[in-house]
């Protein structure tokens, strides 16, 4: 035979459970908002790997960087994409040797690691390329970009 006193445990539990999982899930959402203020999300596109598609990814990116929006933004696409079945700009290692913007110029200086080709990579004018768009489609203010590899100029427009 049930007890009345064990009904009473058993709902009790069950409603102090329900009033937890809803408490977890208001500091978890309460904990994400905060995270994401601090952060700004930003497009990349990268090339896929069949040929003449591009896929899109998106990532929250610290908003207030110690190098600079537009640097960290650079960095993390040198870094490539996390998605398969993407190629890089440019060849593994390439990194940003100093990043500025004067007015709405950007002037980027790359490592000469950008000149090695390598499996998974596109082609050296393409990357540029591509580089410059995603640049243009995150950071609305820059409208030129001047990039130089070893501090010699890439590409004459």
């Amino acid at each position: 035979m049930i007890k009345i006193k064990d009904l009473i445990n058993k709902q009790y539990i069950a409603q102090l459970s329900i009033i937890f999982i809803f408490l977890i899930t208001l500091l978890f959402s309460v904990l994400s908002y905060i995270i994401g203020k601090e952060s700004v999300r930003r497009t990349f596109i990268f090339p896929s790997a069949d040929k003449g598609e591009y896929i899109v990814e998106y990532r929250n990116l610290t908003k207030e960087p110690i190098q600079g929006d537009v640097q960290l933004f650079i960095d993390e696409l040198l870094l490539g994409s996390t998605i398969e079945r993407t190629k890089s700009l440019f060849s593994s290692g390439t990194k940003v040797l100093s990043c500025f913007q004067r007015d709405q110029t950007l002037y980027l200086n790359l490592s000469s690691d950008l000149l090695e080709m390598g499996e998974g990579v596109i082609e050296i004018r393409d990357g540029m390329d591509l580089l410059k768009k995603n640049i243009q489609k995150n950071f609305s203010k820059i409208h030129e970009i001047e990039i130089f590899v070893n501090g010699k100029i890439a590409f004459e427009n």
